[in-house]
């Protein structure tokens, strides 16, 4: 009995150091989203406009309690005038192909959102692509942005909200829309859903490659 206890309270230590530690990953990204905002002295509204969020999401972000999906981190990049980089490392592509085997998934400090880069970089690019891993009970916030956006549902049933209406995608279903109509998506399953996504939103593009940053 003592055994099982002592693995009790070893399991129960570790399950509370993973949650610290990934409260404070989200926390150090809000802290470098304050500082690079007070740096240009803008405020919460002004950014949260030019990023099309919500005030109250920006404010949770910059706070630690809530972390932003790669869309709405290239939105609050593009308001403070700085490339994605600077709040996520992603893994450049080298070439025009990218073979399954060697993509690495990557995520945004600690959202459970994982992402596969499939797209590169190259002067006059126009679009951006990635594969979107959603868990199972996760739910996006609403953005908007210019631009548009391509989906293709791979796997799951994704739930998406475009301008107040509601869908369900399921393995083939497609979806293309304006990128600064209101929407957000979730996963309201029980078993992951893959996405390809396809965007003119600058996510990995630079200011020397498009004349703006993402």
């Amino acid at each position: 009995m003592e055994r099982d206890s002592l693995s009790t309270d070893v399991a129960g230590d570790t399950e509370d150091a993973a949650l610290a530690a990934r409260e404070a990953l989200v926390s150090n990204l809000g802290v470098l989203i304050r500082q690079e905002r007070q740096k240009r002295k803008l405020t919460l509204v002004q950014v949260s406009e030019k990023a099309r969020l919500s005030p109250a999401f920006l404010s949770l972000v910059e706070r630690g309690m809530a972390t932003p999906s790669l869309g709405s981190l290239a939105g609050i990049a593009f308001a403070l005038e700085l490339p994605v980089s600077t709040f996520v490392h992603v893994s450049s592509t080298a070439g025009a192909i990218t073979r399954a085997s060697q993509r690495h998934q990557f995520g945004i400090e600690a959202s459970d959102l994982r992402y596969e880069r499939l797209s590169t970089v190259f002067p006059g690019q126009q679009m951006d692509a990635v594969i979107i891993h959603v868990p199972p009970g996760y739910g996006a916030e609403t953005i908007a942005h210019v631009g548009e956006e391509w989906l293709y549902v791979l796997n799951g049933q994704l739930e998406l909200v475009i301008d107040g209406e509601a869908a369900t995608l399921g393995p083939g279903d497609t979806c293309h829309f304006r990128g600064d109509t209101p929407h957000s998506y979730s996963n309201r399953g029980k078993k992951p859903v893959a996405v390809i996504w396809v965007g003119t939103v600058p996510v990995f593009r630079s200011n020397e490659s498009q004349g703006f940053h993402p």
